[in-house]
């Protein structure tokens, strides 16, 4: 049986369907062309981000949260806070290791005393301390009729020695100072006010060592010392009648507090706690004059001051010995009445010495 038409259909039917495959790839690349054509070449596609927070977003800043701020410098100083100090030198040598054997630090130990003034000398029996003027030395005072302290001009040094048979630099005699506490030993100490035993001081103090006719000129006086240790001064020149001694002169400070009359029937303030008063009398001569800045500087200097009190006994310590001296006990003397009533506290027995330490002994007092 002859078809001649099979073969041509089959081949029509395949022809057509290769050309729509055809025609649909050639319009997926076009459409593929086109939105390439359309991107941005230089921008990288943007990588999807996390998901949006959920609840209410208006609060919470834009998707993502804030961003992070930069690390910050851990060296830097808080806000507000104080500057940070400069830099050390770099050349400078490093600080000495500790000692690693050194014993730690006492929290209890004791404060260590300040240094002491230069030229300060304390006066155990006057009970103050003082600073030596320039050109002054401290003599021997075991011989004063009054005051603790005696002070006398040094030898300048580098002055020569007397040769052999000549007669070298005399030790100046017509000046002196003398310092020392302001008892009942004179009366000016009965004076309560500094200006008036000032004056009294210098009036007696000038009959004393001035015994000679003369006239009294170029009086003088003023104020020492400060709020805690006030102070005064009286001076004055003597002109002798005998005009072949020389002008005298004499310069007197008082410094410290008076000591209040005490009240009927209270207590006497042991010495050592009262406030006391000191002076300072400085003798001269034309030929050796007063040097009064010298002398304002010296009274001024003057402090209250007592010995240091002694450690007490060693409870460890062994008994003192026996003294061999003592007289031994007499064999004769009645016993002890056991029925005796003990002595009253504080009061030793009968016929006991009592020792009394100065510096607790009542003082005596101007009447009024």
């Amino acid at each position: 049986m002859h078809e001649p038409d099979a073969f041509p259909e089959h081949r029509k039917r395949r022809t057509k369907s290769l050309a729509m495959a055809a025609l649909a790839g050639a319009t997926a690349v076009a459409l593929t062309l086109s939105s390439v054509a359309q991107a941005d070449p230089d921008t990288p596609t943007p990588e999807p981000g996390p998901p949006p927070p959920s609840g209410n977003t208006f609060m919470q800043g834009p998707p993502g949260g804030p961003a992070a701020p930069p690390p910050g410098d851990p060296a830097a100083p808080p806000p507000g806070g104080p500057a940070a100090p400069p830099p050390g030198d770099p050349n400078a040598p490093p600080p000495p290791a500790a000692d690693p054997n050194a014993p730690p630090a006492d929290p209890n130990a004791p404060v260590a005393a300040p240094a002491p003034e230069p030229g300060r000398v304390d006066n155990a029996a006057g009970g103050f301390s003082y600073v030596v003027p320039a050109g002054w030395k401290v003599s021997d005072a075991t011989q004063l009729s009054y005051g603790q302290a005696l002070l006398t001009k040094d030898t300048p040094e580098g002055t020569p020695a007397p040769a052999a048979g000549q007669q070298g630099t005399q030790p100046t005699n017509d000046t002196s100072v003398l310092l020392g506490r302001l008892d009942m030993k004179l009366f000016a100490g009965a004076e309560a006010d500094n200006g008036k035993a000032a004056t009294r001081l210098a009036s007696d103090m000038g009959e004393f060592f001035m015994p000679f006719p003369g006239t009294r000129v170029g009086q003088e006086s003023g104020a020492l010392g400060s709020e805690a240790m006030p102070g005064a001064f009286n001076a004055y020149e003597v002109k002798f009648t005998d005009t072949n001694k020389p002008t005298g002169q004499i310069w007197a400070g008082v410094v410290g507090n008076a000591t209040p009359t005490v009240a009927p029937g209270q207590p006497i303030t042991p010495r050592g706690q009262r406030n006391e008063r000191w002076f300072v009398v400085w003798l001269g001569t034309a030929n050796n004059p007063v040097d009064k800045g010298a002398a304002v500087a010296l009274a001024n200097s003057i402090r209250q001051w007592a010995p240091p009190a002694p450690p007490p006994p060693d409870p460890n310590a062994p008994p003192p010995a026996a003294d061999p001296n003592a007289p031994p006990a007499d064999p004769n003397a009645p016993p002890a009445d056991p029925n005796a009533p003990p002595p009253a506290p504080g009061r030793s027995p009968v016929g006991v010495g009592v020792p009394v330490d100065p510096a607790n002994a009542p003082g005596m007092m101007p009447a009024g």
